[in-house]
């Protein structure tokens, strides 16, 4: 599954045209076009990072588990990656956009990423127009980012504040020669 068809990811993904793969299915991470509870198994790697609402997703992919089914996440540990000199979304944070998704500061999002990652400042139309292209899917960024802890938080916050029935089996924390953080939950019966 991908968000685009095969031609939007072409535009979006001009340098990389010979990798590109024809997505089975098209959809949004926090929408999955799919029936509930059908599910045995999901891949999330290097998704959740991507995406402006992850806590959205994390509760879609949860649903779509059957009973056993099993959800593998990986995800960049920011201390490893480009995104190094970023500090860490706070899970309030993402708790604040996945109650107020109207309230998104896209400004901010894009403006952190340019500053933090590409090391510049950048001038007040770039800014205006790198926002407009995060909410419009048009351009893609890091929108947040974790170390290992940050990510089991997430998952210890799906299971007592939403009561999400699933349990981690499989956890593998960031390190220099990994560089992501590897989570594999399954769902009750």
């Amino acid at each position: 599954m991908d968000r685009a068809d095969i031609e939007g990811l072409r535009r979006q993904y001009a340098d990389v045209q010979e990798q590109i793969f024809l997505p089975d299915l098209i959809g949004d991470a926090t929408d999955l076009p799919i029936a509930s509870s059908t599910m045995d198994f999901l891949i999330a790697s290097h998704v959740l990072e991507h995406l402006p609402f992850p806590l959205a997703a994390i509760r879609a992919w949860y649903e779509a588990l059957a009973p056993a089914g099993k959800l593998l996440i990986k995800v960049p540990d920011k201390r490893y990656t480009f995104d190094c000199h970023r500090q860490r979304t706070p899970l309030a944070h993402l708790k604040a956009e996945y109650d107020h998704p109207e309230l998104t500061d896209w400004r901010a999002h894009y403006t952190d990423w340019v500053e933090n990652v590409d090391r510049r400042k950048p001038n007040e139309q770039e800014v205006a127009d790198g926002a407009e292209g995060l909410r419009a899917g048009t351009f893609n960024i890091h929108f947040h980012v974790w170390t290992d802890d940050d990510v089991m938080e997430k998952v210890e916050f799906t299971r007592q504040e939403w009561d999400l029935d699933w349990r981690p089996r499989v956890f593998w924390k960031g390190r220099s020669y990994r560089k992501e953080v590897t989570v594999l939950l399954v769902r009750g019966k």
